[in-house]
């Protein structure tokens, strides 16, 4: 090959043909071809649901039940179903319910599966956190997520959840009080980052223009893109995979350290809730979990216009009366700290979307009820798995459209969660035991 010289004139007038047209060129790839960011959230409360939980009426004109009445308010944001039931194993239906809620009957959770697909994409892979504690035949659990038939401890006060997202967005923790902005990518960062990630996926492109050019130009677009790739090794490892959010900013950290109990919700819950959402907008991790009470619980419950004494103990009272009351409230009164999530997610913008639009954010318990009503025989109503309460709230990167109730026909938890997982790219065609599965159930 004959050697070239370039005047530093020549250089540069040729570095800047080759800037204004590949500029262009990325920008229209990139343009077409970005995927959105997804996120999956995952809620899952104990001691599963009065009987009567489930939502009446069509596809469209569906009707919330108390239980989920908090709900109604962002009724086009979410989908709601019916005929849907929680696949276990046998035995103690709590300890089996606390494997299958998040494992759909394997050893590893569905949540870990999704942060072990998106783990080189964040910071941090997975946030786990975990409200009261677990007792009974049910088990003494850390939270429900597992890796290799192992439960994994979950972050159980606010303060810890906050330090584990907040000192992985840039900038450190501000003080107690002192909200401060995420320092973002500059634009000749993002830019930067635009044309590492396409640089290879229009080789052909490249490769066609080249062939039209004469020996000199073929040469100093050469040493244009070799110039790039050098800037790729130079910047590349400073700059995350996906970006944040333009919504991205770190909230004040919280001075609550203490363990959270089921009576520590009101102060609490909506702490964590917002962490979560600050995870999300940052792009700290795009898969979170939040366990309220595991799978057995019996904590008293008293606040607001709840008053359990015993919740496990209450889920098996008289459905129709007094304890089946208590439930429903409760029901609702997570019904309603998981609208306070969607519409926190719905309030941040995501690129031309909203944080909600691009995620896959779960409501649902252990089983579709403690029982099936006063009158029949309690050992024959036990926990049965059907008709179990389940809600999906946006529509994971547009995969699906939202403000309906679906008819699950009896079909498998697995398969909305097969959903989850296609929406997100994972290319499988069944989650958790595949023997659970039939096909995506969201259409």
């Amino acid at each position: 090959m004959r050697n070239v010289k370039f005047s530093r004139r020549t250089m540069l007038r040729g570095l800047g043909y080759g800037t204004v047209f590949c500029s262009g060129l990325f920008d229209n790839v990139y343009a077409q071809t970005a995927p959105r960011i997804t996120r999956v959230a995952m809620f899952g409360y104990a001691n599963g649901s009065q009987y009567q939980s489930e939502p009446t009426g069509g596809e469209k004109d569906f009707v919330l039940k108390p239980h989920m009445a908090p709900l109604e308010a962002v009724r086009n944001d979410i989908l709601v179903f019916k005929n849907l039931t929680l696949a276990r194993d046998p035995g103690n239906a709590h300890r089996s319910a606390s494997f299958s809620v998040f494992g759909l009957g394997a050893r590893t959770s569905i949540d870990q599966e999704f942060a072990k697909f998106l783990k080189d994409t964040t910071p941090l892979a997975s946030l786990e956190i975990a409200v009261g504690q677990t007792s009974g035949d049910g088990g003494v659990i850390p939270g429900l997520s597992q890796v290799d038939g192992r439960f994994i401890p979950s972050v159980k006060n606010p303060l810890a959840a906050y330090q584990r997202v907040a000192d992985r967005i840039s900038g450190g923790a501000p003080a107690p009080g002192n909200g401060t902005p995420m320092n973002t990518p500059s634009a000749a960062e993002q830019a930067l980052l635009r044309r590492q990630s396409v640089l290879d996926f229009i080789k052909e492109d490249v490769q066609s223009f080249r062939g039209r050019l004469g020996p000199e130009e073929a040469t100093k677009m050469d040493f244009y893109l070799e110039s790039l790739r050098t800037l790729e090794r130079d910047v590349g490892g400073s700059i995350p995979t996906d970006m944040p959010s333009n919504s991205c900013s770190k909230l004040a950290a919280p001075l609550l350290s203490k363990d959270t109990m089921m009576n520590d919700m009101p102060e609490h819950s909506r702490l964590y809730l917002d962490i979560m959402a600050m995870a999300f907008a940052c792009n700290v991790t795009r898969v979170a979990s939040m366990m309220w009470g595991g799978g057995e619980n019996n904590e008293a419950v008293k606040f607001g216009d709840i008053d359990i004494s015993a919740w496990h103990s209450v889920s098996h009272g008289d459905p129709d009366g007094a304890p089946g009351r208590q439930i429903i409230r409760l029901q609702a009164y997570f019904a309603q700290e998981f609208r306070y999530f969607i519409e926190k997610l719905k309030s941040f913008s995501d690129g031309q979307f909203s944080l909600l639009d691009n995620t896959a954010a779960v409501l649902s318990t252990q089983n579709g009820s403690s029982q099936l009503g006063s009158a029949q025989n309690f050992a024959e109503t036990d926990h049965p798995p059907q008709h179990a309460p389940f809600v999906v709230a946006g529509s994971c990167g547009g995969a699906w459209k939202t403000g309906r109730l679906l008819d699950a026909g009896g079909r498998n938890h697995n398969d909305v969660y097969l959903s989850i997982a296609r929406a997100i790219g994972m290319n499988v065609t069944s989650v958790g035991r595949a023997a659970w599965c039939r096909g995506p159930l969201i259409t």
